[in-house]
């Protein structure tokens, strides 16, 4: 059954995106790292590093989001679910996974009219690069349906573990990193 989970595929996929998001960080550092020694041992800065950064930045952290669901890194605060017996647990998982697709659902529909208004105006950056915003745009949103579809099939997987009566996939799936250490 393991091997039939989609969010375990997705899982390797989320994994390579963590990794590209990592690269993309890692050159925009290199990148300032150029821009501060031109400009102290040169006296003259490259123009438009803070604007790329800020982009990269932005572009890295929604595609690193599906990496930190699977590796159950985004924030739960587990005070009183600990103390909950496992049935009730499994439903508050399934609640919390299905709110945050949803979130994150209206969060893609409004990045998706940024991007569309962006394309409709041809909107330019005001900054000397006068970037088409178009492009880290699609980029942002590229990374956000991917964290969607992650937590779409995760939630798909827990919900499909919970009908077949399998609770200890559906703890796997759905339980807080602290549940699972104190199994």
């Amino acid at each position: 059954m393991g091997n039939l989970l989609v969010s375990r595929k997705l899982a390797r996929l989320a994994r390579f995106s963590a990794i590209g998001s990592g690269l993309l960080l890692l050159g925009a550092a290199g990148l300032m790292t150029v821009e501060i020694l031109s400009r102290r041992l040169f006296h003259f800065g490259l123009i438009g590093v803070d604007e790329l950064a800020g982009y990269a930045f932005a572009i890295a952290m929604a595609w690193g989001f599906a990496q930190a669901l699977f590796m159950r890194a985004h924030i739960r605060v587990d005070l009183v679910y600990l103390q909950l017996p496992a049935g009730v647990q499994r439903f508050l998982d399934v609640v919390a996974l299905g709110a945050f697709t949803g979130i994150i659902g209206i969060l893609v529909t409004h990045a998706w009219g940024t991007l569309a208004e962006s394309l409709r105006l041809g909107a330019r950056a005001s900054t000397p690069l006068a970037t088409p915003l178009w492009i880290p745009q699609a980029l942002w949103l590229a990374g956000l349906i991917f964290f969607l579809i992650c937590l779409a099939a995760l939630l798909f997987d827990l919900m499909r573990a919970l009908v077949r009566g399998d609770q200890a996939l559906a703890a796997e799936l759905g339980a807080s990193e602290s549940a699972l250490r104190r199994r």
